[in-house]
Order: structure tokens, then C-alpha cells, then sequence
């Protein structure tokens, strides 16, 4: 469990949910805007998709920066639930990492003070994602999520059954169960 505070617990449960939606609505409109040009009827891959796809994790400079500006675009543009559900994302991704690091630079506690105490590190950056470098962090494990997105595809003979593909890998990366 998180502390938020001593009134206030994150369950597992209240995390599984608020991902789940992430996956369900925020994540699928992130790869719907990655992949398909706007009212295209998701029959036209984005300029972006395509350059990712050919040049994988080794993006050259304009194209980080272009992913980047998406990336940052799209946060921007989602509202309070959206976004905090994406922070609980983010969290889940970099867990272990955030884990890892907190073990390192805490002193001795009980294992009921450091589960409170590494809780509150946590609800601190779901709270203050800037300042924590939880929004950084957050944006950087979305640009990795696109390129293995990409990456899932072979774009030079695109037909029909690509955009099907495409829609098909969409719904999988989106699943609850993912």
C-alpha cells in the first residue's frame, strides 16, 4: 500500500483500476494519434510512425525532438484524470527503478516506516510530477513504449491488412491484461 497521508491509502486495487484506464483510454488515443493522421479513418500512418519504425531506439536528432514535441503535445493536452492516470503509469514503469533508488538513499527504518515512507516518496510525485521529475521521467518511458510500438511492424509493403494490424497491436498494448 501507498500512504497519502494517515487518512488517505492507494490500494493496489485503486492502482490496478487507474492504469487499467490509462491503458483502456489515454494509452489508445496516445497510438491512435501515433499512428494514423488525423481524420484519416485510420487509413493513413503518421510521417512520425513511419520514421520511428525505420530507425527504432537509434532516432536520429529530428526525429527524437518531433517524438518529443508529440509526446509533450499530447500530456499537455489531457485533462486532470488523464493525466493523473498516466502518472500512475509512469510510476508502474519506473517502479523498481524509484525503489531501488529510495533503498539506497534511506537510513535504516522498520519495514512498516520505509513501505510508509517510500509511499509518501511515491504520493509526493504523483502530487508534485514536475518537481519530482515524475513528468520527465513519465514522457522518456512513453518515447521507449512508441519505438517498441513502432517496432512491432514491417511498413515497407503497407495494404489493408497493415492498418488492421496496426489497429490489432493497438488493442493488445491496450488490454488490461498488458
Amino acid at each position: 500500500m501507498i500512504s497519502i497521508s494517515d487518512r488517505m491509502f492507494i490500494t493496489k486495487e485503486v492502482n490496478s483500476t487507474t492504469v487499467a484506464y490509462f491503458k483502456k483510454s489515454v494509452l489508445r488515443e496516445l497510438l491512435m494519434a501515433f499512428s494514423f493522421e488525423p481524420l484519416s479513418n485510420n487509413s493513413t500512418i503518421t510521417d512520425l510512425f513511419r520514421s520511428v519504425n525505420h530507425y527504432g531506439f537509434d532516432l536520429p536528432y529530428e526525429i527524437r525532438l518531433g517524438l518529443f514535441e508529440m509526446l509533450w503535445q499530447f500530456k499537455n493536452g489531457l485533462g486532470k484524470d488523464e493525466l493523473t492516470a498516466l502518472y500512475f503509469w509512469g510510476i508502474n514503469q519506473k517502479y523498481m527503478c524509484y525503489f531501488e533508488h529510495y533503498l539506497a538513499d534511506c537510513d535504516t527504518y522498520s519495514e512498516k516506516k520505509f513501505d510508509e515512507e517510500f509511499g509518501r516518496s511515491l504520493a509526493y510525485k504523483i502530487y508534485e510530477p514536475k518537481a519530482s521529475g515524475l513528468e520527465e521521467d513519465t514522457i522518456l518511458e512513453l518515447k521507449l513504449l512508441l519505438c517498441n510500438f513502432a517496432s512491432e511492424f514491417d511498413l515497407s509493403l503497407v495494404d489493408e491488412y497493415t492498418y488492421e494490424n496496426i489497429l490489432e497491436v493497438i488493442d493488445m498494448y491496450c488490454s488490461a491484461m498488458n
